[in-house]
């Protein structure tokens, strides 16, 4: 495992963990071997490298595209109005190409928590789409890379409305051309808001009518960000929070098998607590099912989205609060579980990750390097080669 120096050209360097170093693994395995034992399984344990991403920015979101390169978006500014740049590094660089700003009318994203700033889908034909929202008036915004990639076309508003917009929509693209965009909002208490949907069927060129997609009565959790996924085939996963009775703040899994025409709302865990808890939730195609991530009280947690029975939890002391999950699959099902564990709502914390395999077993230690800056959270993807890319 390395961090990687956020300045082009920069060199990696060793990362500062308590894991052993992959040439001590190997002597100590096979010292094993000679000695009977059984070969032991964090032996074909992948790599995890930690990047930050550039100096001063905050939440990222990352793609990597069928060259390897990985594209990040990310915010910078003021909590009230900042603007989402755009970098990204070739497969087998470690340096960030210079920033190039997303949104087209200046300063016009918000940058609270990690539950803001901007989301970002790759779709079959390698184009970005991104979306983000404003407040006062409320709007949701849109926009996607332009052809060549170097840059992105005017951003649009895709809903307006006079309802409450606290946290950032999320974008999902399939390899079909449909792109599919989902908020929550609502003008009166969050057991009165709802999860809604506008869809694209020909990569972003036009854009449906937007309609409600969550379950009557469930509510939406106002300050909690929400997770999408998409794949070619008309499946589409969203996961939000709920605010039932405003005090059944229960995380849900919103699953269509129909490109978003019909939904079935699933409950994945139930949390009862009277204020909005502000958290984050993520989802990860996998071998098989995709993975979805999110928080309960404190603690984190992940599961195949055919097996919510069965979630999977991060062993070891929890010092604090367990917050803002993130998780990544790789093609053998090996799987990072990232998060920060801090003592405030917009803390960063210390960045902790365990890798697990496709069974659910922790693949060696649970790594914990370093910070993540206040307000941001982490995110993770996964390279080629089947390592993780996690950065911060």
């Amino acid at each position: 495992m390395v961090i990687t120096d956020p300045r082009p050209g920069a060199r990696a360097r060793p990362a500062r963990s308590r894991s052993l170093g992959r040439g001590v693994i190997v002597l100590a395995g096979a010292a094993l071997l000679a000695a009977g034992w059984l070969a032991l399984d964090f032996l074909g344990r992948p790599d995890v490298e930690v990047a930050r991403i550039p100096e001063g920015g905050r939440m990222p979101r990352a793609v990597i595209d069928p060259a390897g390169a990985v594209h990040v978006i990310y915010f910078e500014g003021v909590m009230s109005g900042g603007d989402l740049l755009h970098v990204a590094r070739a497969a087998s660089g470690t340096g960030w190409t210079e920033p190039v700003r997303v949104n087209s009318d200046r300063k016009s994203a918000i940058g609270m928590g990690p539950m803001d700033g901007g989301h970002v889908a790759l779709d079959g034909a390698g184009r970005l789409h991104a979306v983000w929202f404003q407040t006062n008036p409320a709007r949701i915004f849109y926009t996607r890379s332009a052809p060549g990639g170097a840059a992105f076309e005017p951003q649009r508003i895709l809903w307006q409305e006079d309802h409450r917009i606290e946290a950032a929509p999320s974008v999902a693209a399939g390899g079909d051309g449909r792109v599919y965009v989902f908020w929550h909002a609502g003008a009166g208490q969050d057991a009165d808001r709802a999860v809604y949907m506008t869809a694209s069927e020909d990569g972003g060129d036009t854009f449906g009518p937007a309609r409600r997609v969550s379950k009557a009565g469930e509510g939406a959790c106002g300050c909690c960000s929400m997770a999408a996924l998409a794949d070619g085939s008309g499946a589409v996963h969203v996961s939000y929070r709920s605010a039932r009775e405003n005090v059944r703040r229960d995380q849900r899994l919103l699953v269509s098998g129909d490109a978003g025409r019909t939904f079935e709302d699933r409950p994945i865990d139930e949390w009862k607590i009277g204020a909005c808890p502000v958290t984050t939730t993520t989802l990860s195609a996998a071998p098989g099912a995709a993975r979805v991530a999110w928080e309960t009280a404190g603690r984190v947690f992940y599961a195949p989205v055919d097996r919510l029975d069965a979630p999977v939890e991060p062993g070891g002391e929890i010092r604090f609060r367990r917050k803002n999950p993130v998780v990544a699959v790789n093609s053998r099902g090996d799987t990072l579980l990232a998060w920060g564990d801090g003592s405030g709502l917009r803390a960063g914390g210390t960045l902790h990750w365990r890798l697990f395999d496709a069974g659910g077993r922790p693949l060696g230690e649970q790594g914990s390097d370093t910070s993540v800056p206040s307000g941001s959270a982490p995110w993770a993807v996964v390279k080629p080669d089947d390592s993780f890319l996690l950065l911060f």
